[in-house]
Order: C-alpha cells, then structure tokens, then sequence
C-alpha cells in the first residue's frame, strides 16, 4: 500500500499545514455568541413525567406545577387540558388549569436572558416549540431546567428525556418557531422578585378573574410591597379585600392607593361607593369632593350616588 501523501512537495506540505493551523487559529478566536451568565444554574430537584403520546402539554404543566408546591400527575391534568381532536393542548388550558390550582400563570418575556434569570430565581420555564418548520409545525412543550455557559446548551425536561441537552442555536430557533411563548407558574405567597411588574401584575387579574379571591390578595399584596409605584398592586389588593366581605380594610387599601396615587379615578370611585355601601355618604361626599377635578364615566357615577344618598350618618373611623 502505498502513501497516498506521498506525491506531495515538502512545499505543498508546508503550505497544507500552514493553511491548517490559519483555520485552526481562527475557530479557535471565534467562540459565537457571549454565554448568558457565568455561572452554570439547574434545577435538578425539578420533578421528571415521561411523556406518553401527544401528551407534553400534560407532562409539562405537572412539571411547573410540581415546582411551585402542587404535587400532580399527568394524568390527572390530561382530561381537563389535553384535547384529542387536535391530539395536544392549548397554551390558555394549560394556564387555566394551574389558576384552578391556586397558582399564578406568569407568561414572561420570550428571550433568553429571560429565561435564565428564571432558573437563578429557581424557577423552571415552560415553553412552545415548533420541532418541524413553519409549514410543517410539529409542535411541542418542554421545561427549562438548567443552563450551561460552557458548552452554551440548556437542559431540559423533553419528552422521553430528563435531561436533553439543547445547544443554544437549536433551542432558541425550535423556540422562535413557536413564538417564543415561555410560562412561569409559581404560588401567590412566593414574590414576585424576578418577574417584570407587568406580567406578574396580569397573571394576578387573571388569577382575581377566576375568583381565587383569597390567592389574588397574597399575590397583589406582596407585588404592592415590592412596586409601591405600581397603581395597580394596591387596587387589587383593596378590590380582592372587598370581594372577600373585608370591607373596612379594602377601605384602608383604597386609601393608601390614594395617598400614593392621588387622582386615581378608579379607586375614587370604589371608595366612594364603598362608603356608601358602609352607610358613611358623608365621608363618600368628601372622597368625591377631593377629586373636583377628575372627569369621566365613573366618576360620573360617583357623584350622582353620592348626591342621591340618604342623609345617613358617619361613625367615627
């Protein structure tokens, strides 16, 4: 056998290895794009549910819902979330079905860093993707539960897989395709430390309009300790004290938005009204009066209550 290199020039040589090492050289000095942290971040304490067929919506959800304290299998969730005309389930399901357990449903911003800074809060990431192409979807849910800097992969609960690792490029386009949709569920009582004010302010509403009245007080009270520039953190704090029969204190609450949020024509309203409800229509004159100069609808309604009121009496406090 003979050396198929050997009819190369000692020069050839040279100029061969040399273009070798200039290759070499520069993929070495690429390293793409920056890891998204320092520091590698898994949840491996996150609970794992193999998937049975067109059953990741199910298995996914148990997954959250396990993290957040709500031990549950699939199949207690597939009846309520998994339809079998489309052989799947829908992202509103999959929320509704965690409200229905007293968690919030946090749709969170769709990027990367986004997801990371979830798990360093230590909670695992819920997400669409699209397996197939945009004219062949073949969709998926799986949960983030890790990241790695060095090798720029994340780690995830997959289908048959506890931990498939996923390069970054492969996870964000299969994510991309399905419209970078990400879901964090977490108990009302855990803080919203980590969460944008506005998602975690609309999965309380959310969670408020299924009439987890109890759940949504926990969930607005603690976002009004963290944001007390969030107007809406005291409203729902005060509207959930009052669908709660706790009128005197949703009283207290409506004041403390108005002492923060002066002009807040919403909350004019509901403690006008309140006043009145609690026979205090001198106390609800006064409310209405301080706020001579808002205009609209409700404060429309505001006056005319007020002004057609019975006399009434207001007891101290």
């Amino acid at each position: 056998m003979t050396d198929r290199g050997a009819g190369i020039s000692a020069r050839h040589r040279a100029f061969l290895l040399a273009g070798l090492v200039t290759v070499g050289g520069c993929a070495g000095l690429w390293s793409g794009p920056p890891a998204l942290t320092d520091r590698p971040v898994e949840l491996t304490d996150t609970a794992f549910f193999p998937q049975e067929a067109y059953q990741c919506g199910p298995a996914a959800l148990a997954t959250v819902l396990d993290a957040s304290g709500v031990p549950v299998h699939p199949d207690q969730l597939a009846p309520s979330v998994y339809l079998p005309e489309r052989k799947g389930s829908l992202q509103v399901e999959l929320m509704a079905a965690a409200r229905r357990r007293g968690r919030l449903a946090v749709e969170v911003n769709g990027d990367l860093q986004t997801i990371v800074a979830q798990l360093q809060a230590g909670r695992p990431v819920l997400v669409l993707q699209n397996l197939g192409v945009s004219f062949l979807p073949v969709w998926h849910y799986a949960v983030v539960v890790g990241y790695q800097p060095e090798r720029d992969r994340f780690v995830l609960r997959s289908g048959r897989e506890r931990r498939e690792l996923t390069g970054r490029r492969r996870f964000q386009a299969t994510w991309r395709r399905g419209g970078y949709w990400a879901l964090v569920v977490t108990a009302p009582d855990a803080g919203p430390a980590g969460f944008v004010p506005r998602d975690y302010l609309a999965a309380a509403a959310d969670l408020e309009n299924t009439g987890a009245h109890h759940h949504a007080l926990v969930a607005f009270s603690t976002a009004r300790e963290a944001w007390p520039e969030q107007p809406l953190a005291f409203l729902g704090e005060a509207n959930n004290l009052y669908y709660l029969g706790r009128h005197e204190a949703a009283a207290d609450a409506y004041r403390r938005l108005l002492e923060q949020h002066p002009g807040h024509v919403v909350a004019v309203h509901n403690l006008a009204m309140l006043l009145l409800e609690l026979n205090r229509p001198c106390q609800a004159r006064a409310v209405v009066a301080a706020a001579a100069g808002l205009e609209g609808a409700l404060m429309d309604t505001a006056r005319r209550a007020v002004a057609t009121a019975e006399p009434g009496s207001c007891p101290a406090g």
